[in-house]
């Protein structure tokens, strides 16, 4: 049994919570099978009573190395979306008693692997995908976001937003509003990824489906002030009267741009709206939630809960222009 610094015991828990210590142990430990309703009552109660977990006893015993890995492509870093992702994974896997270790993409032929008992792998390409597998070595790893290139059969499950879907929702939204001529701004081809497509691919299908000439640009995730000037005057004579932007903090620039232009405003709405974006249109991916929720499946993929390949439909919700 683990005896914590505080004196309070899994028998206490168990005591107070009228349960199993069984039980007790299985929602502290992420072992067994609990409801998620039980697991949180009896991780409050633990906190409650000030329970600390002897995390090095418990590794000893299971052959854990109580720490997950996060990957994240390099150049989205310092986007916001990924930053609250990753404060959701740190609180979850705090509360499962883990470690998170930050993984740089390296190399896929690295020699070693990290001491590590699974690996989150952010909007994962071929390269990325491979670093990862490398990184978990006979450790789990979770897609955020689908993953379909070279070595996808070794995901152990996949978690991620039907993007196709939300993009269609929200030109329904922004065509209730009185915005008739969308535009939509996605990523450069060889740095698509598949969400990306999947947004292309709805917007294209809206389109279609209502009559109207799609007006699709593309851009890098680094877009310069210039490029992005650039873009909205080709919407604008285009005819477009919104701009969608893909990649999260490109829709607030522009409407920054567009207000010290002077220019016929067009309505900007993201496809991944951050935390500085209040008032404006778009998709909210509710990260620090989604990051919860893909540490929770990764850890029960840690456990052998989850069937190979499962996957997992993150809720997003739209937010209409006002």
């Amino acid at each position: 049994m683990d005896m914590p610094k505080s004196g309070v015991t899994i028998v206490d828990i168990a005591h107070e919570l009228g349960i199993s210590k069984t039980a007790v142990s299985s929602a502290l430990h992420g072992s067994g099978r609990v409801s998620e309703t039980l697991r949180e009552r009896v991780l409050s109660k633990a906190e409650e009573m000030g329970y600390e977990r002897n995390r090095a006893a418990q590794r000893l015993r299971g052959g854990r190395h109580g720490a997950i890995g996060m990957q994240i492509p390099e150049d989205v870093q310092e986007l916001a979306f990924y930053m609250e992702f990753a404060f959701g994974v740190a609180a979850r896997a705090a509360t499962l008693g883990q470690d998170l270790v930050l993984l740089a993409n390296g190399d896929a032929k690295r020699s070693s692997s990290p001491a590590i008992d699974g690996v989150l792998a952010l909007d994962a390409t071929a390269e990325t995908f491979a670093a990862a597998l490398a990184a978990a070595g006979s450790s789990p790893v979770v897609s955020v976001g689908e993953y379909r290139g070279p070595g996808h059969e070794r995901q152990a499950a996949w978690i991620a937003a039907d993007h196709r879907k939300l993009i269609e929702d929200l030109l329904e939204v922004l065509a209730s509003a009185g915005y008739t001529a969308p535009a939509l701004v996605g990523f450069l081809p060889d740095r698509e990824p598949l969400w990306g497509a999947q947004l292309r691919a709805g917007y294209e299908q809206w389109c279609a489906r209502t009559g109207r000439d799609p007006h699709l640009y593309t851009a890098q995730i680094a877009l310069a002030d210039a490029d992005m000037l650039d873009i909205m005057q080709h919407a604008a004579e285009d005819g477009a009267d919104a701009v969608i932007w893909a990649a999260q903090g490109h829709a607030r620039r522009a409407e920054a741009m567009q207000a010290a232009q002077g220019s016929a405003p067009m309505l900007m709405a993201s496809m991944a709206l951050g935390p500085s974006d209040d008032g404006m249109a778009g998709v909210d991916l509710r990260a620090r939630d989604y990051g919860q929720v893909a540490t929770d499946l990764l850890f029960a993929a840690i456990n052998g809960a989850v069937e190979p390949g499962a996957s997992v439909l993150h809720e997003a919700r739209i937010v209409a222009p006002r």
